[in-house]
């Protein structure tokens, strides 16, 4: 081999170990938080009734897309934006976008607080009287989604800078805080809705001052409204993306709420929590995917960006419909565990969340090729045609089937979104096989025979992950090799290792 030759490999090898290790506390991260969030979930679902439960979840939901909403899709650019930008330029990016957010946060909260005062109070004994509980509480929404958009459009800065340990730490501080709040002001305190909200906010405050700090010298607001609003432009198509994929994944909750009542609403948002945690956790472990991409088409290696999709096609759905499997079959045990007997009855709703979330996230993985590509259209067209196609069904379907209507609205929603994208970044010029994308979705119908033959107990349940591993492993959805180079990167001390292949 010759030395330049040896460099090269030297620097693929490099490469993977910085991806997979950012990758690895990315998700460590997350499933933190996420842990945070099943545990205070337990706390406040076993301390509050359903009908606060399921006013709580509306303005947990009321929150989030006011996020999306005013968030301009920059978030989504962020991370593509800084990496390929200079040392010199990145400054100017993330303090011309803070000085930009900031302004724009308060102006959105300050029409919140007017808009509490102006809309009538909903008719408290109405079928839909939870949004008369939602109103009550319109005072507490800037204090979330403040906190909430700035901290997530940091997280989004601090993964273009490759500070994932700045990003780990923050989150499962704040994640460890949440927990201690709610545990003494819900579980011991005794409070109810208004005090959970508020300590929801403080949590999302704690987490917004540590992640902040990890952005250094970058973090200083710096107003360069030119810089902002060529931000905004090239972010619009992701920020219409961003909008779509909110009512693609949280809509349904409001629906099910109107069209099923809020105690179906609080047990529906309860069961997604999982499916939650699963897409988040292997989200994060794709936040270096974006930069490592663009960092590879800027130099023109579209067959190394090509081949860095096939691995991490064929990985996500190798992890992501493992944890579908491995979910659903102990999901009893779970759900009382992580709530109570009450939330038993809709358990079969699990499994089709599940799938979904992992159909959503191997959408991601196209999604962020196309953005990395410079095609921004495509991705909101498809997320378009998927909410459509989501709340159309739900219309539909919620009154005949309930909540498993809704279920398999998004699941059937989410797999179309998955074969739309993949077709356009096939276009796009990135090769991605049919086969290859079937396959993984072959082998998970094949498997979850036994969580649906008879009466089988746990043992005979787990049958049904093993049987996908073992698929996955013979018909190289996966191959050894892949993993082993996986857990090598993993390891700070390994000296050699082998690009996947």
């Amino acid at each position: 081999m010759s030395r330049i030759e040896g460099q090269e490999a030297q620097r693929t090898v490099t490469g993977l170990k910085t991806l997979v290790q950012g990758s690895l506390l990315s998700a460590a991260s997350v499933f933190i938080s996420m842990a945070a969030l099943l545990v205070t979930s337990k706390l406040f679902t076993n301390a509050l009734d359903q009908s606060q439960v399921g006013i709580f979840a509306l303005l947990l939901v009321t929150s989030d897309f006011i996020i999306y909403a005013s968030g301009m899709g920059l978030s989504s650019s962020m991370p593509k934006l800084v990496a390929e930008a200079n040392p010199a330029r990145r400054k100017e990016i993330i303090g011309s976008a803070l000085a930009g957010q900031i302004p724009l946060l308060l102006l959105v909260g300050a029409v919140v607080l007017l808009a509490q005062q102006v809309i009538p109070v909903p008719d408290t004994q109405a079928e839909t009287s939870a949004w008369a509980g939602v109103h009550s509480c319109l005072h507490f929404l800037p204090l979330l989604f403040i906190a909430g958009g700035l901290r997530d459009l940091i997280l989004a800065m601090l993964a273009g800078l490759d500070r994932y340990a700045f990003r780990a730490g923050g989150i499962a501080l704040a994640s460890l805080a949440q927990v201690v709040l709610v545990y003494l002001f819900i579980w011991r305190g005794g409070g109810q809705l208004k005090t959970l909200t508020v300590v929801m906010a403080l949590s999302y405050g704690i987490a917004l001052i540590l992640l902040w700090t990890g952005l250094g010298v970058h973090g200083k607001p710096r107003v360069r409204w030119r810089d902002y609003l060529k931000q905004v432009r090239f972010s619009f198509p992701l920020y219409l993306n961003q909008l779509m994929t909110f009512f693609n994944q949280r809509f349904d909750t409001m629906l099910v709420s109107a069209l099923a009542g809020v105690t179906s609403a609080a047990i529906y948002e309860m069961m997604k929590k999982l499916p939650v945690l699963v897409n988040r956790v292997m989200n994060a472990l794709l936040v270096p995917y974006l930069p490592h991409i663009s960092q590879l088409l800027s130099v023109s290696d579209h067959a190394g960006a090509a081949r860095v999709l096939h691995h991490a096609v064929g990985l996500s759905a190798f992890f992501g419909y493992g944890a579908v499997l491995l979910l659903t079959a102990l999901q009893r045990p779970l759900i009382l565990l992580l709530f109570n007997a009450d939330y038993l009855a809709d358990a079969a709703i699990l499994g089709l969340l599940l799938t979904a979330a992992s159909l959503a996230l191997q959408s991601g993985l196209m999604a962020k090729m196309l953005i990395a590509l410079g095609r921004n259209v495509p991705v909101p067209f498809v997320n378009m045609s998927t909410m459509l196609l989501t709340v159309g069904a739900d219309i539909i379907l919620i009154p005949y089937f309930g909540m498993v209507g809704a279920a398999a609205a998004v699941m059937a929603a989410s797999g179309a979104g998955f074969f739309l994208l993949a077709a356009f970044t096939h276009r796009a010029g990135i090769p991605v096989k049919l086969w290859h994308c079937v396959k993984p979705m072959l082998f998970l119908l094949l498997s979850a025979a036994p969580l649906y033959y008879g009466s089988l107990g746990i043992v005979g349940r787990l049958l049904a992950p093993c049987l996908f591993v073992m698929l996955c492993l013979v018909f190289s959805v996966v191959t050894p090799r892949q993993l082993i180079a996986i857990t090598s990167s993993i390891m700070p001390t390994v000296r050699k290792g082998s690009p996947c292949t």
